[in-house]
């Protein structure tokens, strides 16, 4: 019986369906900063957050300052302008703000839970993010009205799908891998940890929003494929319907 839900929180309870706008701000602003041509830094870019996203994806443990970092370093390489170091201050700051200003919670997020809740479900977010992006992404939506915990990869000093960050989030809950449904938008992060650890595991996607850091390795199937999150209690009611007092 599934006693509790495990939530990604970017591009599962938030939607990632503003994150190519904010992108294009954020490539007009560093284009401009470091006088660039934008056709020119986008392309340079991209690339750039390619080959990170390979080196990075095999990592048990990074945080997303050093991470961005990563991206920054290799797009000056790129076009030439090392000497530019400096700036990363302002844009690490204006990145991760930018970004996060991009995502909007899920239109279904707060019924959804809280029909859970009522079904008398543990539920938790279980996020790659850094401290400073998850904890204002809780408290913009409110969403610790509903959960009854949540965990930063920095906190677990360890990132999705690494073994680790399961184990940290299941010893909170006192559930059993088998107990666990887990939601997450990214086949490689979320879909393939959850499933290596025995969580029943479902995917949330968008129509034209893959989920980042995805580099095209193997994944299992995920157990179940929603578009909303409206649909997850009747994927609970599968497993034994109303579930209450636990």
């Amino acid at each position: 019986m599934i006693k509790g839900i495990f939530f990604d929180v970017g591009g599962t309870l938030y939607s990632y369906r503003n994150l190519q706008p904010a992108m294009m701000v954020l490539m007009e602003t560093l284009a401009a900063r470091l006088e660039l041509d934008i056709a020119e830094a986008t392309r340079h870019y991209q690339l750039a957050n390619k080959e990170v996203d390979r080196l990075m994806a095999d990592k048990p443990f990074y945080l997303f300052r050093d991470y961005f970092e990563a991206i920054f370093t290799n797009f000056l390489n790129r076009v030439d302008k090392q000497h530019l170091q400096s700036h990363f201050g302002w844009f690490e700051e204006f990145k991760r703000e930018t970004l996060l200003g991009s995502l909007e919670i899920r239109a279904d997020c707060h019924e959804t839970l809280a029909r859970l809740k009522d079904m008398g479900l543990y539920l938790s977010a279980v996020s790659n993010a850094d401290e400073n992006q998850l904890e204002p992404l809780i408290k913009r939506a409110q969403l610790h009205r509903w959960l009854t915990h949540w965990t930063s990869s920095e906190a677990a000093q360890s990132c999705k799908p690494d073994r680790r960050f399961f184990e940290i989030a299941l010893k909170k809950s006192g559930l059993s891998p088998d107990q666990v449904l887990f939601v997450g938008d990214s086949l490689e992060q979320d879909i393939q940890g959850a499933h290596a650890v025995g969580m029943t595991t479902v995917l949330i996607s968008e129509i034209d929003q893959p989920a980042p850091m995805h580099i095209g390795r193997e994944t299992p199937e995920p157990d179940f494929s929603i578009t909303r999150l409206s649909e997850l209690p009747a994927i609970i009611e599968r497993f034994g319907g109303h579930i209450a007092n636990f």
